[in-house]
């Protein structure tokens, strides 16, 4: 027992107190909510709380017991004696190695405490840990996690390997700024040099994909009936082909590039339009959570405990952990957030919200006065979408289901009388795969249009 020991007990007593600090702040939370609306929230979890935090308080209190004999225990040289020959020591103490395995982890903690303290150690461990899987069991929140672009894999990996220096060249020189704000948007899990890696990486992916197809299309036909592979005319030559397909090299790594490098962008458009539809109702709740008289920073502590929130929560948590962890106050994290969120409308809010704690003003009227007009503007886009689905549905009539019957009709009859061999260069069968393919993709197009339009809420 030495250094290492007393390491391991500061360690821990760091975790348990952090641990404190977080019980300590849902109990004030939840008592001061209480006396504001002079409703009683519940009894169950604040008693779960008492015997956590009071739990852990007599852990710590074990723990800093053991730390004097732990440093007298650590030294280079030994001790004077006194005129009585004794060792100027404190009374000797039997120190005891204490192993367990924490709840969410595999890794075993040692501690070393006083051998008296063992058994009250043990007991308030076991206490603390039945009412944190309680509290998790019956009071904890599942917050969901909205569909993001993805997760750092191997691909990115790949990527950085081979273009992490030409990206990095370019992002020191300011390129690609509108691309960075774009990301931070739409919440990407990879920096801007990552990202930029992967474009360059699929760009070189896509050239090698065109012009393995403009090779396959120089020496092979390739139609839309079986055979679907065939020989190229007896007329046609490998330098006129070349001239027609040539164009395929470049065009499929400029559409690859083209779609990487506005995906951030269109992304970041569909989550503003799915904020912008949870916050009349997440400004009718803050509305609420403030005419109970709690702190501002409170009434983001109890959003973030929502599941009803799930793409401004995303926004709200980037204010959190501002406040928490880079330790900006409240006027600025809330503008800080405003000038990275996605939406404009969740930017006004968050700004005004800010432009009220300044200046002295009601944060109950404030969020009451907007979350009658954000809601007055949610009522106008419902009429809006209604009046334009009605408008689509007729077009939706005529042109997918009327014309597509009436033309494929008139091809069919006149291909039965022989009056009609080829369209265009085309069979008759050529033309009818084409007006289903083309049925097919229009009745998706509409149908992703109108899944885009459609309010979340």
């Amino acid at each position: 027992m030495g250094i290492d020991s007393l390491k391991n007990n500061l360690k821990h007593i760091k975790s348990l107190v952090r641990e404190l600090y977080i019980f300590s702040n849902q109990l004030s939370m939840i008592e001061q909510v209480e006396s504001s609306s002079q409703v009683v929230i519940n009894t169950r979890e604040k008693t779960l709380l008492n015997e956590a935090i009071v739990s852990l308080n007599n852990q710590i209190l074990i723990l800093n017991n053991s730390i004097p004999p732990l440093v007298e225990g650590i030294g280079f040289y030994k001790k004077l004696e006194d005129n009585k020959g004794a060792e100027t020591t404190t009374k000797d103490v039997k120190l005891v190695e204490v192993k367990y395995n924490p709840l969410d982890s595999k890794d075993k903690i040692s501690l070393t405490i006083n051998d008296k303290d063992k058994r009250e150690f043990l007991e308030n461990l076991s206490k603390s840990n039945l009412s944190t899987n309680q509290l998790k069991a019956k009071f904890s929140v599942e917050k969901p996690i909205a569909a993001t672009f993805g997760k750092p894999n191997s691909y990115a990996k790949m990527a950085n390997s081979l273009f992490r220096n030409t990206s990095s060249n370019l992002v020191a020189k300011g390129y690609f700024s509108d691309l960075n704000k774009n990301l931070r948007k739409m919440n990407s899990p990879f920096v801007l040099g990552t990202y930029l890696s992967m474009i360059f990486f699929t760009v070189l992916i896509s050239f090698v994909i065109g012009l393995l197809l403009f090779i396959t299309l120089l020496f092979v036909n390739i139609g839309l009936t079986f055979p679907f592979f065939t020989a190229i005319p007896a007329g046609e030559t490998i330098l006129s082909r070349f001239m027609t397909y040539i164009l395929l090299v470049p065009i499929v790594p400029v559409l690859c590039f083209v779609v990487m490098y506005y995906y951030p962008k269109s992304e970041a458009k569909s989550l503003s339009s799915k904020i912008d539809q949870e916050l009349p109702f997440i400004t009718v709740h803050m509305s609420a959570i403030a005419s109970s008289g709690v702190d501002p920073v409170s009434i983001f502590q109890v959003l973030l405990n929502s599941k009803e929130y799930p793409y401004t929560v995303m926004e709200l948590t980037k204010l959190m952990n501002l406040i928490n962890f880079n330790g900006k106050d409240l006027v600025t994290a809330l503008r800080e957030t405003s000038r990275s969120s996605p939406s404009i409308k969740l930017k006004e809010l968050l700004d005004g919200f800010a432009t009220t704690i300044t200046a002295g003003g009601s944060l109950r009227q404030f969020l009451g006065k907007h979350s009658e007009t954000l809601l007055f503007d949610y009522k106008l886009e419902r009429e809006r979408y209604t009046k334009t689905s009605e408008t689509f549905m007729d077009i939706y009539i005529s042109i997918v289901i009327a014309a597509p019957m009436i033309l494929l009709m008139l091809f069919v009859i006149m291909g039965s009388t022989g009056n009609l061999t080829s369209f265009l260069g085309l069979s008759v069968n050529a033309i009818s795969v084409l007006l289903i393919l083309g049925i097919v993709l229009l009745n998706i197009g509409f149908l992703v249009f109108l899944r885009i339009k459609q309010p979340s809420i």
